[in-house]
């Protein structure tokens, strides 16, 4: 052996004999239920606990809260819910709920919503009626858009104006509400007594007010016009009439008086 080879061969202070991990075996059992346990945290957990959200009794409709009712009652909103108690919250459908609100005609709209475990959330929008409908059958509540809700209550207020519809004619609501602020403009003393508008058809209106003795017939969009003409005029026919029926102002140049018919003198 050589001297190179002696000392080639001997160790160096200086290098450290590397290290060399053993390798384990990897149990195939673990390696397969890996998988299965975590497939069955994302999967199986949500699913047992909907399971249980379909299953308990606490999910079960048992409080209906109800809010901003006035002529409505909350005993009446709960009644047409009380079939809906004992079901399950999920399964409620809230287009059955308004369809069954919707049978009070005082009620014309309700924003609904589920509070989970057990209740339903229900904010009543009420039709607030503008005019008393004069009927043969009575008086009705009338809301803006012509909806004819319920029969007058006189227990309730009665600052609402007096509206009819004269034969062949059409519910006419926001026309007649239009005719009377033409009013209120023009001559505000016969707009505080007015007591009925009657809708003739299309534009025509015939008003009654404690200002006069006799109603008038107006046109929509030409009040004003047609009552300071009438004004000009009022002397002459209260001189020439002893009694009047009624005032056409209707006409762009002609004011048509018709006289009241004395009983007596048809009798003769």
């Amino acid at each position: 052996m050589t001297p190179r080879d002696i000392q080639a061969s001997s160790p160096s202070p200086f290098r450290r004999r590397r290290f060399v991990a053993s390798h384990r075996r990897r149990s195939p059992v673990l390696m397969l239920a890996r998988p299965f346990l975590t497939a069955l945290q994302l999967v199986g957990l949500p699913v047992a606990g909907g399971a249980w959200v379909i299953t308990s009794p606490r999910f079960l409709l048992s409080n209906i809260v109800v809010s901003g009712t006035s002529r409505v009652q909350p005993s009446e909103v709960g009644e047409a819910l009380e079939p809906l108690r004992g079901q399950h919250l999920l399964w409620i459908s809230l287009a059955d709920v308004e369809g069954r609100l919707s049978e009070n005609r005082w009620i014309r709209g309700a924003n609904l919503r589920k509070k989970m475990p057990d209740s339903l959330v229900v904010e009543i929008q009420e039709r607030q009626p503008v005019v008393l409908l004069r009927r043969d059958e009575g008086l009705f509540y009338v809301d803006r858009s012509g909806t004819v809700v319920d029969l007058y209550d006189p227990a309730r207020e009665t600052d609402l104006l007096l509206l009819s519809v004269a034969p062949g004619a059409r519910l006419e609501v926001e026309p007649a509400l239009a005719v009377a602020a033409e009013l209120e403009l023009v001559a505000p003393d016969w707009a505080s007594g007015l007591s009925e508008v009657e809708v003739l058809g299309g534009d025509d209106f015939r008003l009654f007010t404690a200002a006069l003795p006799f109603p008038v017939l107006v046109s929509l969009g030409g009040v004003g016009r047609q009552v300071r003409k009438f004004r000009e005029v009022i002397p002459e026919i209260t001189r020439r009439y002893d009694r009047v029926a009624a005032v056409d102002l209707r006409f762009s140049r002609q004011i048509v008086v018709q006289p009241a018919v004395d009983p007596h003198s048809q009798e003769g």
